[in-house]
């Protein structure tokens, strides 16, 4: 048994009209992320993920009007509605896990080049995604090795010689 203020808490939650709402809401963000992943997916350039940096290719810094910082405000916080809902979606119907990789590539954080080169990199997640750019008629995504962590080799490694006089 639960105790009283653990039950005064889920009551409500428990209640016909909050779960009937709770149903409604995983269905239309099932349907939603059946659509909206794979769409935005396959809309990605080919190179999206090995091109080089701009500063790399000597390009100057684009310009940041008003309407690039709304526009990246807006992107931002869209990504910030599909991490909480691909939370949502670990214990509801949808797909949590692809929802959480398209919100990563919304949202801007430090390191974000190297956290989705790495999820990539992934043989599943390269295949899978590709998979579906095909199904939309879309060439897959271009991928580099060196995204990989290398892979740690099985022979030992080399001793040291010991130096001698």
């Amino acid at each position: 048994m639960l105790p009283e203020y653990v039950q005064a808490w889920l009551t409500p939650l428990l209640s016909p009209g909050v779960l009937l709402g709770l149903a409604i809401f995983s269905g239309v963000m099932f349907v939603a992320s059946l659509i909206g992943v794979p769409y935005f997916l396959a809309r990605l350039p080919a190179d999206y993920f090995s091109r080089r940096e701009r500063t790399d290719l000597g390009l100057p810094k684009s310009r940041r009007t008003p309407g690039a910082i709304i526009l990246r405000i807006l992107r931002n916080l869209l990504g910030w509605i599909l991490v909480l809902l691909g939370i949502a979606m670990l214990v509801l119907p949808g797909q949590a896990l692809l929802t959480l990789l398209v919100a990563a590539l919304l949202i801007d954080f430090p390191g974000k080049r190297r956290f989705e080169r790495w999820v990539i990199g992934r043989p599943l997640v390269m295949k899978s995604i590709n998979k579906l750019r095909k199904r939309s008629g879309r060439p897959p995504l271009e991928s580099r090795l060196s995204w990989l962590p290398p892979r740690p080799s099985s022979a030992p490694p080399p001793r040291e010689k010991a130096s001698g006089n």
